[in-house]
């Protein structure tokens, strides 16, 4: 991944242990757990890259690699609480202004095909093994943090129950589901923490139909590029050429879905500097101008793409040994504690802002 440049309000130095252990404490019945959590998020926010159970072990102080083990398999804590608080303090530490949530696929590269989800993949013509995952970032004024994450199965997976069992996958997970199901998962769970959200952003992967018409039914405006098209290759841009956007209909049929009342569905096309063209569903009111909702909402994915990579740099996000499903929400979920550690607050300002096109007009539509 090419280097990204650091998010203008991430910390430089760590956190405090007090901010730490506000954010920890509450999570741990006994002393001993929650102290065991509080070194592995040093030791990640310490040296991110190196994440094996011996490294952090060594790094926290830990007499025995078996203590860290431990607290990622059989120690008696939630990861999905956590991850709850982690929530909560990513959106209060961003604010609520601009907010906005971005759906991502996230892959990592393993070593073997042992660890849970992890399967063969060609890319570039070389075959190495990669793991996914579908991650939901929160976003305000320009500066993104992890909220939610969800391990995807692939049909290698899912089609074998034994292979799940021997990974500790629980068998009610044991199903196929899509990168947009797992987005619509996470989504309805920011939703119904009250997270505010402006408008949605996403990649392909998250184009799937079912969750199209779900932000629809609940009058969220979206932004999601849709897979490419089969053809020619697009000839490269010109030069110093900037980013363009083109409107390509408004009178689309029942495929792309149902627009919420007072709301339209539009196709445009945005041409990136490097040449490349991809297309774009947008769900907007008809009062919102198309092209400027867009790029509005558009402008949340470079933003989302820094806190992901400042969570794999900075973090440890993907620096980890971990084999089985328990173990992976543990380890990601401590990473992504250890990332919002690193979020500064949302600075206060008196100064007016533009107006947004995509919030004035889902307001005007509300009105009607």
């Amino acid at each position: 991944m090419p280097d990204l440049p650091r998010s203008p309000r991430s910390r430089t130095a760590p956190p405090a242990a007090s901010e730490m252990l506000t954010l920890l404490s509450g999570h741990f019945a006994r002393a001993e757990p929650r102290d065991l959590a509080l070194a592995y998020v040093r030791a990640l926010l310490a040296d991110p890259a190196r994440g094996s159970a011996a490294e952090i072990a060594a790094r926290a102080g830990s007499g025995s690699v078996w203590s860290t083990q431990r607290l990622l398999t059989r120690t008696v804590w939630d990861a999905d609480l956590l991850r709850d608080s982690v929530r909560a303090h990513v959106v209060s530490r961003l604010g609520a202004f601009g907010s906005c949530v971005v759906l991502r696929r996230h892959e990592t590269v393993r070593a073997g095909t042992g660890s849970v989800a992890v399967v063969p993949a060609k890319a570039a013509g070389r075959e190495r093994n990669t793991q996914a995952a579908a991650l939901l970032c929160y976003v305000s004024r320009g500066v993104g943090g992890l909220i939610d994450r969800e391990l995807h199965l692939p049909p290698q997976w899912t089609s074998d129950p034994a292979r799940c069992a021997r990974a500790g996958v629980p068998p009610e997970r044991i199903r196929p589901r899509s990168m947009a199901d797992l987005g619509q998962e996470m989504l309805e769970r920011a939703l119904a923490a009250s997270v505010p959200v402006d408008w949605v952003f996403g990649g392909p992967e998250f184009a799937g139909p079912g969750l199209r018409q779900w932000l629809c039914l609940r009058r969220l405006p979206f932004c999601i590029e849709l897979p490419q098209l089969p053809g020619p290759p697009v000839p490269p841009a010109e030069p110093r050429q900037k980013e363009s956007w083109q409107l390509l209909s408004r009178s689309l049929g029942a495929a792309f879905g149902r627009p919420a009342p007072g709301f339209g569905l539009t196709l445009l096309a945005r041409r990136h500097p490097s040449g490349r063209t991809s297309r774009f569903l947008l769900h907007a009111s008809l009062t919102a101008p198309g092209i400027p909702a867009a790029r509005t909402m558009a402008a949340a994915g470079p933003a989302a793409a820094r806190a992901v990579h400042e969570a794999d740099a900075r973090a440890g996000l993907s620096s980890h040994q971990v084999r089985s499903w328990v173990a992976w929400y543990r380890h990601t979920t401590l990473a992504m504690t250890a990332a919002a550690l690193r979020l500064e607050a949302a600075p206060r300002t008196s100064k007016p802002s533009p107006p947004d096109p995509v919030k004035t007009g889902r307001a005007e539509s509300a009105g009607r």
